[in-house]
């Protein structure tokens, strides 16, 4: 779909992976450039844009008088849910703040959650907790990916009451991935030890995005990896027994995360 304003990558697959004929909150608005682009789409029958700051707040109130708006987007200043209505929307995007923040701003008005059937998510940090999160409390996984913008690599994730996968089905994923890395079984205490990485590493990255060997996904685990050997060596400098324990499990992390890697790109 061709959206009438220019979005950066990351707004582009949040948008399009809002519903047809959603009611969207969208939170963090900003400018509100994603509900002006979604509505002049006309893939959206309304939207609330909320900000919690002023400057923000002020500039969505202008981008959508400007674009003679008002009847179909609603700009609102508060701080997460709270200036919602309970049923006034039945989809919410959040782009650009922690995953902790997200859940949080969730926390604080599970009424208006419940009404809601779709989240479309982009979190700054916290990917593992946040879609370990919902998840756990009932959300489906509808779709994972990977995006870049201005050199850095996001994740943006959409969630459904009713579709996609369950915490159940997804944790199928961490066996799926023991038994692709073929860990030493012969010792029970190590074998439990990459267990328990292997476990971490699909949640950080994402079970669905995992079984999508892309080239993005290839450099984003090339990240990762990197940052492993750099704590390697600053670890390096330390003779505390302690420090001595930390390098042993960095350093499995390292193996597992290179196995992930010549596993899917051999």
């Amino acid at each position: 779909m061709t959206f009438s304003m220019t979005l950066g990558p990351r707004l582009q697959l949040v948008a399009s992976l809002v519903p047809l004929d959603a009611r969207l909150g969208d939170i963090g608005t900003d400018h509100a450039y994603l509900p002006i682009t979604l509505v002049e789409a006309q893939k959206i029958a309304k939207a609330v844009a909320v900000d919690v700051h002023e400057g923000p707040f002020k500039s969505a109130l202008a981008a959508v008088k400007m674009r003679q708006l008002e009847r179909v987007i609603d700009v609102r200043m508060g701080d997460g849910l709270k200036p919602l209505a309970v049923g006034e929307v039945n989809v919410l995007t959040l782009a650009g703040m922690g995953g902790k923040t997200m859940l949080e701003i969730f926390a604080a008005r599970p009424d208006v959650l419940q009404a809601v059937t779709h989240l479309i998510v982009q979190p700054q940090g916290g990917e593992r907790t946040l879609r370990l999160s919902l998840l756990d409390c009932g959300w489906r996984l509808k779709t994972e990916q990977l995006v870049k913008e201005d050199g850095r690599i996001y994740t943006v994730m959409a969630f459904s009451r009713d579709e996609g996968q369950t915490m159940a089905e997804l944790s199928l994923q961490k066996e799926v991935w023991l038994q692709r890395l073929s860990p030493p079984k012969q010792e029970d205490n190590k074998f439990l030890g990459y267990s328990m990485i292997v476990d971490k590493l699909v949640w950080y990255f994402g079970p669905l995005i995992l079984e999508q060997p892309t080239d993005l996904l290839r450099e984003y685990l090339d990240d990762y990896s990197e940052m492993l050997r750099r704590r390697l060596e600053q670890m390096k400098q330390s003779n505390k027994s302690e420090t001595l324990e930390k390098i042993r499990d960095v350093s499995e992390e390292l193996v597992l995360v290179e196995g992930i890697k010549k596993w899917q790109y051999r």
